[in-house]
């Protein structure tokens, strides 16, 4: 963003521009970012003059007041399909641009088909729900699957030779954050208005990123100095991406994996929420039971910059899904939208076929299950409650197939058992029981046995 020059300001007079020019102020931002008492100490001026000075800068410059609705009507905020309308209501009517959004999950989770799917889906034209667009597919240890890509686009119905094809889909290989970083801030923009200069080329309005947390495994051992490194990193990469997203009107979509949660103690000393506690609402899903086992990687800094989460779970769950005899149980995954500044929460069951990713029909749920508060002393509700209704919540939300084992388990679980004695105490029960009388060998009749001769 340029700021206007000192001298074109036409609200100070020409002796206020001397001033401030041998004071050694060019522009705006220069005066907005000095306090009345340093303007008036460099410009060698009364602290009235300097705020004179200020008051009218602030007066030019400042802007007419305006209604929001006219604000986001401006940004023209676009949205674009993923090819399913069951994900599309879930995302908040589809993938909106001028955004950041993640898709988060383990390996074989669906991450990597998602981001192809809307490589293509976003190519499709406005009356099917796209935005006649390009993709730019950007991958870090990895290759374009071209032929799924090729699969998807002769399996899907609503994708067609004619409005989708592979020439549409740029791909560019970062095996390195440096290499990353000047793919975001030399490359792309220069990409960029290549394209839109050429009326025969498509703009570009998606960015895939597959997948960042790849670029972050090369570190030897985790210190403080490699934390602090990898921070500021995230930053310069996160900046970047919403420079691109906010200027150029493209969805951002990037992809990470994920860390297994470890147990803990979750109450500290101070009886105040602990980081673990907090990243339960932005770093993992919990609407089936298991789910809150992984958390997203690249810890809070990232979880700071995106707009959007989405996580993507396998579930080890199977279904059948037609009606046909002979047909084998489909593999069931489970997709949560953990925070969205354009959607609620929410979860849904879905499959990958060979058209995609595709959602599970009534299997839509409402936001995700309620996470169990930290314990503090202050609180009155026993640990076991709070349990049950914890469980009672994520059963609510399982399709009606995979109901049955956890209402047993909850049954287990509330069902009273007898203590545990002591391994001490139960031994000494026996031994009080079962003692022999002194003697009692002695006495023994051994039925005219013997002993052995040597």
């Amino acid at each position: 963003m340029g700021f206007s020059l000192i001298q074109s300001l036409s609200a100070l007079s020409h002796q206020q521009k001397t001033v401030l020019r041998k004071g050694g102020f060019k522009d705006v931002a220069d005066i907005l970012l000095t306090t009345p008492s340093e303007l008036s100490r460099t410009c060698r001026i009364t602290p009235q003059e300097a705020n004179e000075i200020i008051a009218r800068i602030c007066q030019e410059q400042a802007q007419p007041l305006r209604r929001l609705a006219d604000i986001l009507a401006d940004e023209r905020d676009e949205k674009f399909t993923t090819g399913d309308g069951e994900l599309d209501t879930l995302l908040g009517g589809g993938v909106r641009t001028g955004m950041l959004w993640e898709a988060v999950g383990e390996s074989a989770a669906g991450k990597t088909q998602l981001g192809l799917q809307l490589s293509l889906s976003v190519q499709l034209p406005p009356d099917l729900g796209g935005l006649s667009g390009a993709a730019c597919y950007i991958t870090v240890a990895s290759r374009l699957q071209t032929t799924r890509l090729e699969q998807m686009l002769n399996a899907h119905p609503m994708l067609s030779p004619s409005a989708c094809n592979l020439s549409n889909i740029q791909t560019v290989q970062t095996p390195t954050i440096e290499k990353l970083i000047y793919v975001l801030s030399t490359f792309l923009p220069q990409f960029i208005s290549t394209r839109s200069s050429d009326p025969a080329s498509r703009p570009l309005k998606l960015l895939v990123i597959d997948a960042l947390a790849e670029l972050f495994h090369d570190s030897p051992r985790t210190t403080t100095q490699t934390l602090v490194e990898r921070s500021r990193k995230l930053s310069e990469i996160s900046i970047l991406l919403h420079q691109l997203a906010s200027k150029y009107r493209i969805a951002i979509w990037v992809l990470n994996e994920v860390a297994d949660v470890l147990p803990h103690d979750r109450l500290l000393d101070s009886g105040a929420m602990g980081y673990r506690d907090q990243a339960m609402w932005f770093g993992c899903a919990n609407s089936i039971p298991g789910e809150d086992r992984k958390e997203a990687s690249l810890g809070l800094v990232w979880a700071n910059q995106v707009n959007a989460r989405i996580f993507l779970t396998r579930t080890g769950r199977r279904r059948y899904l037609g009606e046909g005899e002979n047909e084998e149980p489909t593999l069931v995954r489970r997709l949560s939208v953990v925070f969205s500044s354009v959607s609620s929460p929410a979860s849904c069951d879905y499959t990958v076929t060979t058209q995609g990713i595709r959602v599970i029909v009534g299997s839509t749920g409402l936001p995700t299950a309620v996470h169990e508060t930290p314990v503090n002393v202050a609180d009155t509700v026993s640990d076991s409650h709070k349990a049950n209704l914890v469980n009672r919540k994520q059963c609510d939300q399982l399709p009606p197939l995979d109901i049955g084992c956890i209402e047993d388990s909850r049954v287990a679980e509330t069902r009273t058992s007898t203590p545990d004695l002591s391994p001490e105490d139960e031994w000494e029960t026996f031994w009080a029981l079962n003692t022999l009388p002194e003697g009692a060998y002695s006495q023994t009749d051994l039925g005219g046995l013997s002993p052995p001769t040597t």
